[in-house]
């Protein structure tokens, strides 16, 4: 069986890596600061110590490790904290980039990196040109390697819908949207990019390649707020927040501890994320696509 080790693997992405990657008969190994901590979470994996900030131990981690799925994120994502060293630059580019210097040291013979539509190392924005730096570390290391540019992706464990669906449940009447809700998205169930992830990893059909992982739909963030309040028999008014007036709020909240909010998060979370996947579709055609009103239904409950 091939020992695969999943960088991030405690993550809401990691988790369902791991998962795929089992159910498929790998051997897995999760790599993460707290092993002990991370036990806690029944992941059926081993538990190696690892921390992408400190990259001396990474080598010794990626041991006897047949390929590695990069996916490492930091607290509080996309929300920077730079005294902290929880930034895009220090983690998703320079972390992915010791990443496979290690893995290139080790005799990983294979990388896939979980990347994000829009990535380029020349954008001015942090989270587009990290992930573009990522890229060509993984495109420069000689390896074997996938590089799967996902849109938007949602699931049981997520976070950011999650929040959506709390707030459509919690508050009667509106529903406060961050911004005019024009940004488009692709959105992703988190098993259908598990999959394409396994596989990618597994087998060979998209070695060399660069692939965009979407769902079917495009849709607005208003359209994604509106599936939601159906999946659950909701109405709300959808009341509009201007960014600017948001963003006005983060510049106060930078200043406090806890980087609870940014305005570059802000800009993060409105943006535009649509993937062009038909390269994923015509390599990988047996993976499922579910769309998105289909994804939602089949764990939201209109209790």
């Amino acid at each position: 069986m091939p020992r695969v080790l999943v960088a991030g693997g405690t993550g809401f992405l990691g988790r369902a890596f791991v998962r795929g990657l089992h159910r498929r008969g790998a051997q897995v190994a999760v790599l993460t600061r707290n092993p002990a901590g991370a036990r806690r979470l029944g992941l059926p994996a081993e538990y190696v110590e690892g921390d992408v900030r400190r990259p001396g131990a990474l080598t010794s981690a990626m041991h006897a490790v047949d390929a590695a799925i990069l996916s490492v994120q930091f607290p509080g994502y996309p929300v920077e904290a730079p005294a902290r060293g929880r930034t895009f630059m220090e983690v998703d580019a320079r972390g992915t980039a010791a990443l496979v210097e290690a893995a290139v040291e080790a005799g990983v013979r294979k990388l896939v990196y979980l990347s994000g539509v829009g990535a380029d190392p020349g954008s001015a924005r942090a989270w587009y040109r990290a992930k573009g730096l990522a890229e060509a570390s993984v495109r420069a290391s000689g390896l074997d390697h996938v590089i799967v540019r996902p849109s938007w992706v949602y699931g049981p464990e997520d976070r950011s819908l999650n929040r959506f669906i709390a707030l459509i449940r919690g508050i009667p009447f509106v529903f406060p949207q961050l911004g005019d809700g024009s940004g488009r998205i692709t959105p992703i169930h988190v098993d259908d990019l598990a999959d394409l992830v396994c596989e990618a990893t597994l087998g060979s059909a998209g070695d060399g390649l660069t692939l965009e992982a979407g769902g079917p739909d495009v849709l607005s963030l208003d359209d994604v707020v509106r599936t939601a309040m159906a999946a659950l028999g909701r109405r709300r008014v959808i009341l509009h927040i201007p960014e600017g007036l948001v963003k006005l709020a983060a510049a106060c909240a930078e200043r406090l501890p806890g980087q609870i909010l940014s305005r570059d998060a802000v800009d993060f979370v409105t943006q535009d994320g649509i993937a062009d996947s038909d390269l994923a579709r015509r390599r990988f055609p047996a993976l499922r696509s579910r769309d998105f009103a289909t994804g939602l239904a089949e764990y939201v409950s209109r209790a």
